[in-house]
């Protein structure tokens, strides 16, 4: 397992990172902060007039997930520092975008966006470009199920979510045949306590969907950013686990995160 994660997390994180460190965002807390989903084609990007810091790009929308058509954006370039991103034309992206302080929509290195149609050198890195359309795939499976279903995903006042007793560890060797991911409601209360879990969407697998939803019910903590011990309502989170396949020796596991 540890292989594996070691993998994932190496093509979904570049080796920029040692210069630029974004915080590893899950897809369904990702979802409620961007105004702006969709996956696209660049045709046109060209400097900003205005701020050295920025380009202009035209796209082509491929699937709207969340937010209005459009066929201009910005990204936060940075040419010149280590957070530095870029687009090529004609390359194919996963986009999270969301309104800068002048109204326009906008994405850079930390932004959570995804270049779909990357390449890898394969003697180098055999498993890469393979375990890399594995996690767009999964980023996209969950996106379409969001957009079919028409569930709203929100999160008002920015809550984190962490599993404080492991149970997560004891779901090995399970065997998942359909969607990779599962979807869970928490109801928040003002004190962060949790009264309600809402099983969603749940794995395909009858052995696993009650250990899980039992296993979210006892484990799951919220938390704050700021480290806040309350907040001002009452209010619902949506929460996802993903299915890794066995692999090269390695058992099949449930993870918090889409990588």
């Amino acid at each position: 397992m540890k292989k594996i994660l070691l993998t994932i997390i190496f093509i979904t994180i570049s080796s920029k990172l040692l210069a630029c460190s974004c915080r590893i965002v899950p897809l369904m807390d990702r979802i409620p902060m961007s105004d702006f989903i969709a996956t696209a084609k660049i045709l046109k990007i060209s400097p900003d007039k205005e701020n050295s810091n920025l380009h202009d790009i035209q796209i082509e929308i491929i699937d709207l997930y969340k937010g209005q058509q459009t066929s201009n954006l910005k990204i936060y370039s940075a040419l010149n520092s280590s957070c530095a991103f870029y687009t090529p034309e004609n390359s194919e992206w996963l986009i999270f975008a969301s309104k800068n302080k002048n109204g326009n929509l906008s994405f850079g290195y930390c932004s959570g966006a995804k270049q779909i149609d990357r390449k890898f050198n394969s003697e180098k890195y055999p498993y890469a470009e393979k375990n890399y359309k594995k996690s767009i795939e999964l980023k996209l499976q969950v996106l379409e199920y969001l957009k079919k279903s028409e569930l709203q995903t929100s999160n008002e006042f920015g809550l984190r979510t962490s599993f404080s007793n492991g149970c997560l560890k004891e779901f090995k060797g399970y065997e998942v045949k359909t969607d990779r991911f599962a979807l869970y409601e928490l109801t928040v209360e003002s004190d962060l306590s949790i009264s309600e879990v809402k099983a969603l969407k749940e794995f395909d697998n009858e052995n696993l969907k009650n250990d899980l939803l039992n296993c979210v019910k006892e484990s799951v903590k919220i938390y704050t950013r700021k480290k806040e011990t309350d907040i001002s309502n009452k209010t619902k989170i949506i929460i996802g686990l993903y299915y890794y396949a066995s692999e090269r020796g390695n058992e099949s596991f449930i993870g918090q995160f889409d990588l």
